[in-house]
């Protein structure tokens, strides 16, 4: 798969340090990191895993540069991930392009659907896999950011001393976590909630099928219950557009995850709701987790986590 701003991407120096990658997430309320380490015929070790809250007249960029210098990591390469937020993902027709001029063709597409002039926006896209719209036209996601958003991200980067290799959306790192810790031949839906809302991504054998927003009255807080009937609403809205309108068979699992979901939280008013089984996201299932990680970065840091994830040899449309 192609990086989603792979024009940004090709102008940033790497590292040749294969075997460990960085995820970076710059959020409003801090910074969060990942560190994996791979080798051969083993799981991916999840070596470091932060969230660094955000400190008064101090830069995210600057308590980073000193948590990686602290730890002696600050050469490693690293793939940052964007906020919610900070770029628009719109679902449409696919043109009938080649893959190489799809994000070009794209940007016609969107030019009325953003909120900003076009001219100062960034326009990357992937095709959804060719049995994602049966019987009808291929489709298509483009990734749309404006131009100053992604200059900030590489000014973090820099201001932190990052050795910065790619810049990618949730959506797609978290399909690195899907794929590393879930069987997708199937498919399965990850839900991932936090403060007012979540969204639910289907993923099968390395693809993005369907990405969707949702609100949800979920203050995210260690003591605030899952809305059971909201949430199973969502959840059943998004299965009915996946197998009426698109025409697909019913992901085998769906997963949640976020800050403070815990098993607790999973009653069975959600887990018998729907005829496909619900569970948590366990993250050792597909990974090995060092021993100081505290459960709560794992869920603070999942995108940063994903980022680390990433293999370019893995690839989509």
């Amino acid at each position: 798969m192609k990086s989603i701003v792979e024009k940004i991407n090709r102008l940033l120096p790497g590292s040749n340090r294969v075997n460990q990658t960085i995820g970076v997430e710059f959020c409003t309320d801090g910074v969060a990191f990942a560190q994996i380490q791979r080798h051969p015929s083993q799981q991916p070790l999840l070596i470091n895993c932060e969230f660094i809250p955000a400190e008064p007249g101090l830069e995210l960029a600057e308590l980073l540069r000193a948590r990686l210098l602290k730890l002696g990591v600050q050469t490693v390469p690293v793939n940052v991930v964007m906020s919610a937020g900070s770029y628009q993902l719109i679902l449409g027709e696919a043109p009938k392009v080649p893959a190489d001029e799809l994000a070009e063709a794209l940007r016609w597409r969107v030019k009325d659907l953003v909120q900003f002039p076009i001219a100062e926006a960034i326009v990357d896209g992937f095709f959804l896999p060719e049995d994602s719209a049966r019987g009808t036209s291929r489709m298509a996601y483009a990734v749309v950011a404006q131009r100053k958003v992604i200059e900030q991200q590489v000014a973090n980067a820099n201001a932190a001393g990052l050795s910065l290799k790619k810049i990618d959306i949730p959506e797609l790192v978290l399909r690195n976590i899907a794929e590393t810790c879930c069987d997708t031949k199937r498919g399965i839906a990850l839900v991932k909630l936090q403060q007012g809302g979540g969204s639910l991504h289907i993923f099968r054998d390395g693809n993005l099928y369907l990405s969707r927003q949702f609100s949800l009255s979920y203050n995210a807080g260690l003591l605030d219950d899952l809305p059971a009937e909201a949430l199973v609403l969502e959840l059943q809205r998004s299965l009915d557009y996946f197998e009426r309108q698109m025409r697909q068979v019913p992901p085998s699992h769906i997963y949640l995850c976020g800050e403070n979901v815990t098993a607790d939280k999973l009653t069975p008013a959600i887990q018998n709701a729907m005829a496909v089984s619900i569970h948590l996201l366990d993250l050792a299932n597909g990974l090995q987790i060092a021993d100081n990680i505290a459960e709560h970065n794992l869920a603070l840091c999942l995108p940063a986590i994903g980022a680390a994830l990433r293999q370019d040899q893995v690839g989509q449309g």
